[in-house]
C-alpha cells in the first residue's frame, strides 16, 4: 500500500505562485519614493490609467545606487505585474522585461515541466 502524498509546503506554493508571469504593462516614470520608482499606468490608447510602484529590487538586474541611474522621469518602460500590496497598490517589475529573449525562453515552459540542460558560465 502506498503512502499518501505529503501536503504541499505553503512556502513552495507561494514561490510557485510568484513565479507565474503577470501581465506586461506600459508605464511612465513619474518620480521616486526613496529607492522605489513611481509610475503612471498607460492604457492602450496612451491615456493615464492609475498609479503603481516598482520596488528598487525589481527596477533592474543591474546593480545601481539608485533607480534614477536607470530611468528618467517621463520615460516610458515595460513592466510586469507582480502583485498588489499596501492598500491594493499595484507593484510591477521592470527587470522581468529587461531581457525579452530570456522572458520568451522562460514563458515557453509549462508549469511542472521537467527539462534537462547544461548550466554554463556567461561569456
Amino acid at each position: 500500500m502506498s503512502e499518501p502524498a505529503p501536503a504541499p509546503d505553503p512556502r513552495m506554493q507561494s514561490l510557485a505562485d510568484r513565479l507565474r508571469p503577470g501581465a506586461v504593462r506600459t508605464v511612465k516614470v513619474t518620480g521616486f519614493d526613496g529607492a522605489d520608482v513611481l509610475v503612471q499606468l498607460v492604457d492602450a490608447e496612451g491615456e493615464k490609467a492609475g498609479i503603481a510602484r516598482i520596488p528598487r529590487h525589481e527596477a533592474s538586474m543591474r546593480r545601481t545606487e539608485h533607480p534614477s541611474e536607470l530611468v528618467e522621469v517621463g520615460q516610458e518602460i515595460e513592466a510586469e505585474e507582480i502583485g498588489r500590496w499596501h492598500e491594493g497598490r499595484l507593484h510591477l517589475s521592470a527587470r522581468a522585461c529587461e531581457i525579452p529573449a530570456l522572458r520568451s525562453f522562460l514563458l515557453a515552459f509549462e508549469r511542472g515541466q521537467v527539462v534537462t540542460g547544461t548550466v554554463s558560465p556567461l561569456r
